[in-house]
């Protein structure tokens, strides 16, 4: 069958090949914590193996994004890169907001054409983001955020003269203090306040938006973290990794609970390729330019989503 054959609910054929090694490709944008693999297994899902069921593609995208957690993130956790308080607040908000998000989904927005177009316009909304976030010159000006940066480039470079695929114990994440209102994080000898209220409200809100959407929400999570809570994007690639599970979960189930249709041996084929590429993502992402990287797919991700909206 060609790649681009349309799927309907009762002919759910696909090329294997093709979708387990565009899920290797996604598997590991997903594991480097930007945003981007979600999108490009909704993509795929849409425009490389033709599936037309709008609900499905939802669900689908969403335990490939749970999936690839169960890799990524034991390999983040190893190289003590998370922040459990930060993740434990943000869980608290999650779980409803992706109930609500899935729930609307499923009521209004089953419609293909709305759908792609909606997704067409998230995608290049994602990859505007991550051009500013590369490349503009404000993000530099910002105190907190030049602290954070800091201290990402301090750590990272302590860990690669020594060796290490983690960094010492004196410069690895640790919470001195859990309050309802404030939080403190000891990282790379600097300390980083945040309020777990604000961070549970951002949970709901992005969790609604990524279950609503049908992506696992790290296009929002990952900025609201490093640009609004003012943490090291060296903790919070891992720590919104694993931020997203419950929600990932939650929202899952709440689609197989309003009977969205599933066609299992596409996740079966899909699941090994997204494990296989999130296994590389850990491992080489302290290797990579990841500048240049994230600079080449927003750039295809903005022509892909201008074309979802227009054509």
């Amino acid at each position: 069958m060609a790649a681009g054959a349309g799927l309907t609910r009762m002919d759910l054929t696909f090329n294997p090949y093709l979708a387990f090694s565009w899920c290797v490709l996604a598997g590991f944008m997903m594991s480097m914590g930007a945003g981007g693999g979600g999108i490009l297994a909704g993509i795929g899902h849409i425009s490389i193996l033709g599936i037309g069921d709008a609900n499905m593609i939802k669900v689908v995208n969403q335990i490939l994004e749970f999936s690839s957690r169960i890799v990524s993130v034991p390999l983040y956790h190893r190289q003590k890169r998370l922040v459990w308080s930060l993740a434990l607040s943000f869980g608290l908000g999650a779980p409803i907001g992706a109930i609500a998000g899935s729930w609307i989904s499923k009521a209004y927005l089953s419609d293909m054409a709305v759908y792609r177009s909606l997704f067409g316009l998230l995608v290049a909304f994602v990859a505007a983001r991550v051009l500013y976030e590369g490349w503009g010159k404000a993000m530099l000006t910002h105190a907190g955020l030049r602290k954070a940066q800091e201290a990402s480039d301090r750590v990272a470079k302590s860990a690669r003269a020594a060796g290490a695929t983690s960094p010492s114990d004196g410069d690895a994440p640790c919470t001195t203090h859990f309050g309802r209102w404030m939080s403190r994080v000891r990282f790379g000898g600097e300390h980083f306040e945040f309020n777990p209220m604000a961070a549970a409200a951002g949970g709901f809100a992005i969790s609604f938006i990524g279950s609503m959407l049908g992506v696992g929400g790290g296009f929002l999570v990952t900025p609201f973290m490093a640009s609004l809570l003012l943490f090291p994007m060296y903790l919070v690639v891992g720590t919104s990794l694993v931020a997203l599970m419950i929600p990932l979960t939650v929202s899952v189930l709440t689609y197989i609970a309003l009977q969205v249709n599933i066609d299992w041996r596409l996740v079966a084929i899909e699941v090994p390729g997204v494990l296989a590429g999130s296994f590389l993502g850990p491992l080489l992402n302290r290797y990579m330019n990841e500048k240049a990287l994230k600079t080449f797919v927003a750039v295809v991700l903005l022509a892909i989503g201008v074309h979802y909206v227009l054509f």
